[in-house]
């Protein structure tokens, strides 16, 4: 026992380090989920009639949602250099298949959400003057804002734990830092298990700040 709580001391700084590139990589992936899946969800809302757009965001999200997140992280960072003719850092690929992966998955929370909103909703705020983008703007977004707050959290929150997957590729998140451990103090249920309750800390975190987000925006 004390064997254990010794290395999980001597282990925090390494820890620490790897909950922050965790950090920084859902961070950047939740950005690029949140700011190109928004925009392609609002597109493909049912009132803009956007038939052919909505046919290729349609696809891209089938595509996305049918395959794994563990393919997409290998395509990005073995296949799209060569692809590209440069060299992508783990960091990059691993954010950008993250990043693409939510894009598809927010997109059809936010798509959802702008389709949950009554029809009357619309017609009012064409009666009262509004155009489709002040309809949108003032009207929609902010009850739609509401209604899929729970998803995006748990979209955050999975991607929180698939940041694991980048292990693969090298990079330094919490979950290689501690395989790095594991290989060198061979102590495997202490590390993992300490790894698992970050990982629960994290999420938990993020569940508990946005349900006050969310209270406050009800209040």
């Amino acid at each position: 026992m004390f064997k254990s709580i010794n290395l999980i001391y001597k282990s925090i700084p390494f820890f620490l380090k790897g909950v922050s590139m965790t950090l920084q990589a859902a961070f950047f992936a939740m950005l690029i989920g949140l700011s190109i899946g928004t925009i392609l969800g609002i597109l493909n809302c049912k009132k803009l009639k956007l038939k052919k757009l909505q046919k290729f965001i349609n696809a891209y999200v089938l595509v996305i949602r049918g395959t794994p997140v563990f393919l997409q992280i290998l395509i990005a960072y073995y296949v799209l250099p060569d692809f590209l003719g440069i060299n992508l850092p783990p960091f990059v690929a691993g954010v950008f298949a993250l990043g693409c992966n939510s894009i598809a998955y927010v997109s059809e929370i936010v798509k959802c959400g702008i389709n949950s909103i009554p029809e009357g909703q619309w017609d009012a705020s064409y009666v009262l003057g509004y155009g489709s983008f002040s309809t949108l703007k003032s009207v929609i977004l902010p009850q739609m804002l509401k209604n899929v707050l729970p998803a995006i959290t748990n979209e955050l929150s999975a991607l929180v734990k698939e940041t694991s997957l980048l292990s693969t590729i090298g990079l330094l998140e919490l979950t290689k830092v501690g395989t790095n451990i594991i290989a060198r103090e061979l102590d495997p249920i202490t590390i993992y298990l300490s790894i698992g309750f970050l990982y629960f800390l994290i999420t938990t975190t993020i569940s508990f700040m946005a349900k006050k987000f969310e209270g406050a925006l009800q209040s």
